[in-house]
């Protein structure tokens, strides 16, 4: 068979018809022979190829019989990328931040594996960890910027670098393909704080809006929730009832589903309260999944239920939407235009809205001092504050 490598490369059939390239050559004055694929699964071109590599490993006095079975050695005990974010999703969940000192929670390991499957695992997925070299994790944290945003391109980032700082720890790689990468020449810098804080008419519209809208009852009484208590939207969504005692008025919120992980104690304000109760009791969930009611609501969907009230849900944007027009706000911002007016509007102690948010403080004697005496500030600042939103509300 003519290559253009020199002699050596033909091909074998077997009695049962198979056909296999092989090359024939002479090392150390003896004869022998390497298989270089089946036909037609290899073609005659990828055979050139490859009998071009044995022809060039010859020359430099390698054999490359030897050679090609060490190399499909390696490739069998190297990991794909899927492989790789398998073994890292399962230490980093059970691992400890050095910050916070405590395991992510499993919404945090949620979210990160859907990232991994969103925007990394079609194209890193499959191919073996020590074929991903710093040009394709750049042009790839690059094309997740430039297609979806910033913060995810950071976080995506982030996980990178977590996988491939494993590999090398395991003696995978050599080298991490991230290191030296910077998130801000790659698009993938963090975006400014956000400052966007609904005011009183605003409030009022997006109530409102609520109450007129045909979203999931679960779904609109969550995000009312969320204006009169400051909670986050995962802190909401997975509240139980057992977790609720009307007769003292508090909720108590257990460290599993806190972002803090420890357990937050709400007080139980007259307006939320009222807004509870309407609620049907039967189930586990307080704010339950109306296709799956034994399920509770999942976090996004009160961003979609936003970004749908704001005519954004799609690329075409419904100029009828309630809140069309209206400056863009997150189911976050929610949580900042609470603590905003419980010091504006209620003036309330910073120390105190910080138990409201269930911020942790750097010092963390004051921290367990505050939460053992700041329980009746907290109902008292909740009170004034939901009293105020309805007013606000009501307002003609």
């Amino acid at each position: 068979m003519k290559s253009p490598h020199g002699g050596g490369l033909a091909i074998r059939i077997s009695i049962r018809g198979t056909k296999t390239w092989f090359y024939r050559f002479r090392f150390r004055g003896k004869q022998d022979a390497v298989s270089l694929g089946r036909y037609p699964t290899t073609s005659l071109l990828e055979a050139r190829d490859v009998h071009g590599d044995a022809c060039a490993l010859l020359a430099k006095g390698i054999n490359p019989k030897k050679a090609f079975k060490e190399s499909k050695k390696v490739a069998e005990q190297t990991w794909t990328g899927q492989e790789l974010f398998d073994d890292w999703i399962r230490v980093y969940s059970s691992t400890p931040s050095t910050r916070t000192k405590r395991t992510p929670s499993e919404q945090v390991v949620r979210q990160t594996t859907w990232r991994w499957n969103k925007y990394l695992r079609r194209t890193l997925g499959q191919i073996l960890i020590p074929t991903i070299t710093k040009q394709v994790a750049a042009s790839l944290i690059s094309a997740v910027s430039e297609l979806n945003s910033r913060e995810q391109a950071r976080k995506c980032l982030t996980i990178l670098n977590g996988m491939f700082g494993l590999a090398v720890a395991k003696g995978l790689i050599d080298e991490n393909p991230c290191y030296g990468l910077q998130p801000s020449k790659l698009g993938a810098s963090k975006g400014s704080p956000r400052s966007r804080v609904l005011t009183p008419s605003e409030m009022k519209r997006f109530w409102e809006a609520l109450e007129d809208s045909s979203l999931d009852t679960s779904v609109r009484a969550a995000l009312k929730a969320i204006l009169l208590t400051g909670l986050r939207r995962g802190e909401i969504c997975q509240a139980k009832w057992s977790d609720i005692d009307f007769n003292t008025n508090v909720w108590n919120l257990p460290p599993e589903i806190t972002k803090s992980r420890r357990k937050h104690t709400v007080p139980i304000s007259t307006a939320l309260k009222n807004l509870l109760q309407s609620l049907d009791m039967d189930g586990t969930y307080v704010f339950r999944s109306t296709r799956a009611p034994w399920q509770p609501i999942g976090s996004n969907s009160l961003t979609t239920a936003i970004a749908r009230l704001q005519g954004i849900k799609t690329q075409q944007v419904n100029e009828k939407a309630p809140l069309f027009g209206l400056e863009r706000f997150s189911v976050h911002d929610l949580r900042r235009t609470v603590a905003t007016g419980l010091g504006e509007y209620c003036e309330t102690p910073p120390h105190v809205i910080r138990r409201i948010l269930n911020h942790l403080s750097d010092d963390r004697l004051e921290d367990i001092y505050q939460r053992a005496t700041l329980f009746d500030e907290q109902a008292k600042a909740l009170e004034r504050w939901s009293t105020w939103v309805m007013e606000t509300i009501e307002e003609e």
